[in-house]
Order: structure tokens, then sequence, then C-alpha cells
């Protein structure tokens, strides 16, 4: 089991406990590499995931903007199954 306690500024302290053996191993040995301690080990890991997540979730936000407005602009009247040479070439199979 892992004790983590954080202090807040207001004096209180939560603690946190992790019985899972595989997060133990993994806090031992991320600590161990960079001389940190396990609670100073696992703090930086999840500001670092959680930076992560939320460049994630900023690029997706970003996307599905892009994907609304490009959206709107496209036309109703549009076919739904349209065969590309349709649109590229004549009846006699010269280019548009």
């Amino acid at each position: 089991m892992i004790n983590l306690v954080a202090t807040f500024q207001q004096g209180s302290q939560v603690t946190l406990n992790i019985k899972n053996k595989e997060t133990r191993r993994l806090a031992v040995e991320l600590a161990e590499l960079t001389g940190e301690t396990m609670t100073g080990a696992i703090t930086v890991a999840l500001k670092e995931r959680l930076e992560r997540e939320r460049i994630i979730q900023e690029r997706l936000q970003n996307i599905r903007a892009i994907s609304k407005r490009c959206a709107a602009m496209l036309r109703n009247d549009w076919p739904s199954a349209v065969e590309h040479g349709d649109l590229l070439y004549h009846e006699r199979g010269l280019p548009k």
C-alpha cells in the first residue's frame, strides 16, 4: 500500500492509499529512476498525463468546431451518391 499525503493551503491533509501492486511497483521504479520521493514522482507523472489529456481534448474540440463549420458549408442539394466520373467527364468521356 502507498500512502500519499498532500498538504493544501488551508493546512488540511488528504491521504491517498494505493493498494494495487503494479501501481506500487511502477511508483517505486519511477522514484528510483528520478531520485524523487514516490509522492513527487507520482505528482509529476499525474501532471504530465493531465497536460497530455488536456491537449488531446483541446485538439478534439478544435476538430469538432472545424467539422461543424465544414458541414454548414455543404450544399443540401448535392447528391449523396455521385460517381466521380459524372463530375469530371462529359457524357462522351471528355473532361468537363
